[in-house]
């Protein structure tokens, strides 16, 4: 029997558990987590974006946006230059923490199926936030990677975001790819809120276990 305080580890050992004596995640469950994953990416930048503006970090974000420019243009380069960490900042603002944007954004995957879709079980706002993931997943990769928001990020238990979730933001590309199934390590790494009482039963060297997580 699994009790404890909320984010103390019940559902990681009810999860590692399945995966060493239980049997395979079917389609169901994969696309269930899939949902899942994406879904706690956006809980996570939305914070972070949130939490960016209110330590008055903009202006830092300004400078490494004017400091690409620069060295694109030093470079002279023929190719347009990508999003600029402000733009990709201004955008996660406007649609995910603000929501005053009304113009819709193309997805990561337009144009292509994606394995993941969408999960009934997931819930409809895991299944709304992964839809949100796929048409912000360049610009969450772009902020993702600048300096300022490292900066956020050594401070981001003061808007309760998981140390784990860091995993994620380095792999936007492959959440993000329409042939994403989530590994083992997606799974163990994911939160669901567990709101009822959870049993699997094992059979570990001949003895019959039953495990309960009680949310």
């Amino acid at each position: 029997l699994l009790l404890g305080a909320g984010e103390s580890g019940k559902s990681t050992i009810f999860k590692q558990m399945r995966i060493l004596y239980g049997s395979e995640r079917n389609e169901d469950e994969l696309r269930l987590y899939g949902v899942v994953v994406r879904s706690n990416v956006i809980v996570a930048i939305r914070k972070l974006c949130a939490h960016l503006r209110n330590l008055g970090l903009e202006q830092e974000l300004d400078k490494e946006s004017n400091d690409a420019q620069t060295a694109w243009d030093d470079a002279e380069e023929e190719d347009a230059p990508g999003m600029s960490p402000r733009a990709a900042y201004d955008q996660l603002i406007a649609y995910l923490v603000d929501n005053t944007a009304t113009e819709p954004i193309r997805t990561a995957v337009e144009g292509e199926e994606d394995w993941v879709g969408s999960s009934p079980r997931a819930g409809l706002q895991a299944n709304k936030d992964a839809e949100c993931f796929l048409e912000h997943a360049e610009a969450i990769k772009v902020l993702w990677q600048t300096d300022t928001m490292k900066e956020v990020w050594s401070k981001r238990a003061a808007v309760n975001v998981i140390d784990s979730h860091k995993e994620y933001f380095q792999d936007i590309t492959r959440i993000a790819s329409p042939d994403y199934k989530p590994k083992t390590q997606d799974i163990l790494l994911a939160r669901v809120r567990t709101t009822q009482v959870i049993m699997e039963r094992y059979k570990i060297d001949g003895i019959e276990f039953e495990m309960y997580d009680m949310g």
